[in-house]
């Protein structure tokens, strides 16, 4: 099935509001491109757009409230945060330091961080996690094809076993998604990868605890969306695609792959088990716009690209490779946010940051806020715009039990003098 015609079909593949350029990962790398169109004219203009309350862009009010109980919010916290060791390794063809090859164009497999700034960090190509990517000098962005990675590239550039798809990159029209023949990502929604292990928490503010930024003079808030550990010593990761099954406690950590799937009730536990508590609405609000009252976390105009904010193709739709209604009712299928050119790092946009330092606000994941009858805010990485713009995106559609991919959390402390 070809993507953006089934996209069209559910009119939810992208929003009107800038989505030409969704997929430039790094804002810096939207300036290579200086006319910036959609490949072959892209998604339509008019798709529709559905209700106010709708928890993403599509309609999981259908999603059955399937959350287990909270975790033990008297859990005592764990004074270390070192995590154990990963028991499964990410796939890849190739280790961090060996070389990696997109149709004929040929990059360095290193950790996302030490990409450069004339370098797309393609993930699905390099073994060792999703931290480890392939860094392409020549494609401005990572894509995604039917659950294959690519790498948005000029068609000359994808032959070898590759092919090129339309309408999935920023740029002219010759930059298309070039991805394997073949290529299909597999995942098995039952087993619990840890991409986290061996993360650890960076200092906190003056105030503030570790992993956490000073919003005001009274007010900590994490500096990432959080991650989960077992509430047990040693601390050991939790898996970030599936709902916790045992007491959790809330980390914030750079990095990492941030906790999905996870309801409200569980949320504001596993915070409490940290020491923390989930932010209450004015709290969450403080935080995403800053002393100055913005739109977005960094400023009052949306820049396309800056946050993880508008994927082209909805990853629902993608997973299970149909737009039929029943998907909808499995949005808590643990694969879908682990689909290529998804769910990205916490810290990976470094633009998509507050006045204060607190990392996608905006976008990445849906962030429960403290409230009995269930909040959250900011939007994700299909849609920042149908229930708000920017940090004003608000759903309220759902009870605080509900989970599925697309929802996580970050917590507020208070802050000592």
């Amino acid at each position: 099935m070809e993507l953006v015609a089934a996209a069209a079909l559910v009119a939810l593949t992208c929003v009107a509001s800038g989505c030409g350029d969704a997929q430039v990962t790094l804002d810096e790398r939207v300036e290579r491109v200086a006319d910036v169109t959609w490949a072959d004219g892209g998604p339509p203009d008019d798709v529709a757009s559905d209700t106010e309350d709708d928890e993403d862009s599509v309609p999981v009010d259908v999603v059955e409230d399937t959350a287990p109980d909270a975790a033990d919010a008297d859990a005592t916290p764990d004074p270390t945060d070192t995590l154990a060791p990963a028991d499964t390794a990410a796939p890849g063809d190739t280790a961090e330091g060996a070389t990696c090859q997109i149709g004929s164009a040929t990059g360095m497999c290193r950790h996302l961080s030490e990409c450069g700034e004339d370098e797309a960090p393609v993930e699905g190509f390099c073994a060792g996690g999703p931290q480890t990517r392939c860094c392409l000098p020549s494609a401005l962005a990572g894509c995604s094809v039917d659950t294959a990675p690519g790498a948005c590239l000029d068609v000359a550039a994808c032959d070898a076993g590759f092919a090129a798809t339309a309408g999935l990159c920023p740029g002219p029209s010759a930059i298309r998604c070039c991805a394997e023949i073949g290529g299909a990502t597999s995942c098995d929604p039952e087993v619990r990868p840890t991409p986290n292990a061996g993360l650890v928490e960076e200092p906190g503010d003056p105030g503030c605890p570790a992993g956490m930024v000073a919003v005001t003079d009274a007010l900590c808030v994490d500096r990432f969306e959080a991650a989960l550990v077992s509430t047990d010593a040693p601390a050991a990761p939790l898996s970030p695609y599936h709902p916790p099954e045992t007491a959790a406690r809330a980390v914030s950590l750079r990095w990492a792959v941030p906790q999905g799937n996870i309801s409200g009730v569980q949320a504001a536990a596993a915070c409490a088990a940290a020491g923390k508590r989930l932010c209450t609405s004015p709290e969450w609000l403080r935080a995403c716009q800053g002393p100055a009252g913005w739109t977005y976390p960094y400023g009052d105009t949306r820049e396309a690209g800056r946050c993880n904010d508008a994927r082209a193709v909805h990853p629902a739709i993608e997973r299970f490779g149909t737009s039929d209604a029943w998907i909808w009712s499995s949005l808590t299928d643990a694969c879908i946010a682990q689909l290529p050119a998804g769910l990205a790092l916490t810290g990976e946009h470094g633009g998509c940051v507050s006045a204060e330092g607190a990392y996608d606000l905006m976008g990445n994941l849906h962030e429960w806020v403290a409230d009995a009858d269930g909040t959250f805010r900011g939007g994700f990485y299909v849609d920042t715009a149908l229930n708000g713009p920017g940090c004003l995106y608000v759903t309220t559609a759902h009870g605080a039990g509900h989970h599925d991919y697309s929802t996580g959390f970050r917590c507020c402390a208070d802050r000592t003098p």
